[in-house]
Formats: C-alpha cells, structure tokens, sequence
C-alpha cells in the first residue's frame, strides 16, 4: 500500500511527459511546414510550444530528432491505411489501386504530415550525408509497400524484386504528382484528380514493368 503515492506520481509525470512531447510535435509540425526544416531554429518550435529550450532537450537530441520522430507518425499513418499485407487474395490491379487510394487518403486528411513527408524525402534525396537519421522512415515506407505488393503477385522467382520496383514507381507517382500539384498551387481537388490519373496511368504501365523483372 505505502508505493501507492509513489505510482499514482509516477502516473502524472508519465502523462504531463507525454503531453509535452505531444505539444513539441505539434509546435515542430507547424513550425516546420511555415517556415521550412532549414529555416528554422529550436528556439521557434519552444516558442510554439511555450515551453523552455531545456524541456525540449529533455526529451529530444536536436532538430532533426524532432522530424525523425513526425517522419515515422507520418510513415505510420500512410502505411496505416492501406491494406495489410497477409489481407484476402486480391488483383495485382486492385492492390495497387488500394495503395494509392491509400496515399489520396492521406493527403486529403493528413496535408500536414503530407507536407512534411514530402520535406523529408527532398532534403535525403539531396544531402543524404547531411541528414542519416532521416532514411530509415523513407526505407520502412517502400518496405511496407513492397511487402503488401508481394502478396498480390504471382509466385515467382524474381517476386520480391519486382514488388520492390512496383512500390518504388507507385511512390514516384504518387508523391511526386502531389509535389507538383502543391509546387504549382493547384487546388486540392485538382491534385486529387491528377492523382486518380496517375493511379490509371500506373496501372496501364504494370504488366510492361512485371515483363521487364520477369
């Protein structure tokens, strides 16, 4: 009985740790997408936050700690709409069309994190030395992709390989029609339908691509 007090304290530190995170992630979310990765200091996403620079040390290293961790949120919810991998046999078709359904989805609801996401691939695409710790959200989003794409091909020697190749076109269709969708301030709506076209234009293009790892 006497750890009783001792639990319940623990409990509340547990629970106002949690939402100060919480509120240094929401703070480095907007932060972030106002004013851009680079652009911005610790010192902004504190005052955001309206907490101390030493409570955000106490719970993240640096700046890029801090959108790792959106990255991997951001890479949970996208995967988190699509199908799972082990799902009921479906169509090659009809797999790919849930995975990309999957990413409208998510920049209909999630534009935030979408914007973010889109952030992060750019600045690992051009200095990957500069930023190591923000590959393993990016690697983890084709993986999962691959995996729920393995399971709606045929049982074939070369099938890992060629579900790697279909997520990693099924991402260049799908992020990079929203990157310039967003890059040319198109409207939601349209982005949503060249979205839709690029689905078709990818599934038109998916037998050629199987022939081409067969």
């Amino acid at each position: 009985m006497d750890d009783e007090p001792d639990q319940r304290l623990i409990g509340r530190a547990s629970r106002r740790a949690s939402k100060t995170r919480q509120r240094l992630l929401d703070a480095a979310l907007y932060v972030f997408n106002r004013r851009g990765v680079d652009a911005c200091s610790i010192e902004e996403i504190t005052e955001s936050a309206d907490v101390g620079k030493g409570t955000f040390y106490r719970h993240y290293m640096d700046k890029l700690d801090i959108l790792k961790t959106l990255l991997d949120l951001a890479v949970d919810d996208l995967v988190g709409r699509m199908p799972a991998g082990q799902a009921a046999p479906v169509s090659l078709e009809d797999r790919t069309t849930q995975i990309m359904t999957a990413h409208m989805t998510f920049f209909a609801e999630r534009s935030d994190l979408l914007a973010l996401f889109l952030q992060g691939q750019s600045m690992v695409a051009s200095r990957p030395a500069a930023v190591p710790g923000l590959q393993p959200p990016f690697t983890r989003y084709i993986s999962e992709m691959t995996h729920r794409l393995a399971s709606a091909l045929p049982q074939t020697t070369r099938e890992s390989q060629a579900a790697h190749r279909l997520a990693l076109a099924i991402a260049a269709a799908a992020c990079g029609t929203i990157t310039v969708g967003l890059s040319t301030l198109e409207s939601k709506h349209d982005i949503m339908n060249r979205l839709d076209l690029a689905r078709q234009s990818l599934l038109a293009g998916t037998p050629h691509l199987l022939k081409c790892v067969a």
